[in-house]
């Protein structure tokens, strides 16, 4: 764990001495490349104005991480006791999965309104595909004659999902989170690009049109700081799951 920590953060300091480096040799201007201290300034000097916006934007992923990944993992459970139902529900993320998000947004924001709402339907929209994807394929994991004998002599469903088929799909579930938290960040800036008014995706908007590049670049590093503190989070608990099985 400690060696993987260093090798992360030797590779983040290689990548911002070449990014400095670069910067510096080809004097690239500011509103092409910003330095990493100009990033940093910009970050430091506005860390109150991007907590604020960041917290909007952190609710709007939880929501939309949350709600996606229950709707898979109800519907792939669905489709363990109604096998029938299985088309039916690849065919429909399917067509979710087909359609653009960017082109998407517009309508969630005349369905859902201008608020948190249309940001969150659109991370539902963009993280269920996978989720169901990586569950489905879990549960077509699971030993089919075993399966069916639980099925069939549990004293309930729920004691049937609980004992058998959680425990079973939980690897899949796991990766369904990590490949889903990642894209929760997109979906919810995504969101806040077509309509809003507050969350760190109207702040890159803002900064653009105001050619306030360094602060679009210390908004975007911020953002990939949640992606990352998602992903790590979820392998820390599948990691610390494992464990305590084993």
């Amino acid at each position: 764990m400690i060696r993987q920590i260093a090798k992360t953060i030797l590779g983040i300091l290689t990548f911002l001495v070449v990014w400095y480096m670069s910067v510096a040799i080809f004097r690239l201007p500011t509103y092409l490349l910003p330095s990493p201290l100009d990033v940093w300034y910009s970050l430091t000097g506005n860390i109150g104005i991007i907590f604020e916006n960041g917290v909007v934007t952190l609710q709007e992923i939880l929501l939309g991480f949350f709600i996606a990944n229950m709707l898979s993992v109800s519907i792939a459970i669905a489709v363990s006791f109604f096998p029938r139902l299985e088309g039916t529900a690849v065919a429909s993320a399917v067509v979710m999965k087909t359609l653009p998000i960017i082109a998407l947004a517009p309508i969630l924001v005349l369905w859902f309104g201008p608020g948190i709402w249309s940001k969150v339907a659109a991370v539902v929209v963009i993280c269920f595909f996978p989720s169901l994807v990586n569950v489905l394929r879990g549960i077509k994991s699971l030993d089919a004659s075993a399966r069916d004998l639980i099925l069939l002599y549990s004293p309930t469903k729920f004691q049937a999902v609980r004992y058998f088929i959680l425990p079973g799909v939980r690897p899949y579930l796991y990766s369904a989170l990590k490949v889903s938290s990642s894209l929760a960040v997109v979906g919810a800036l995504v969101g806040e690009f077509i309509s809003a008014n507050q969350g760190l995706g109207f702040m890159i908007i803002s900064g653009y049109y105001s050619m306030d590049i360094p602060l679009v670049f210390a908004v975007l590093v911020v953002t990939s700081i949640m992606g990352l503190l998602m992903y790590w989070g979820i392998d820390t608990l599948e990691s610390r799951r494992s464990y305590a099985v084993t």
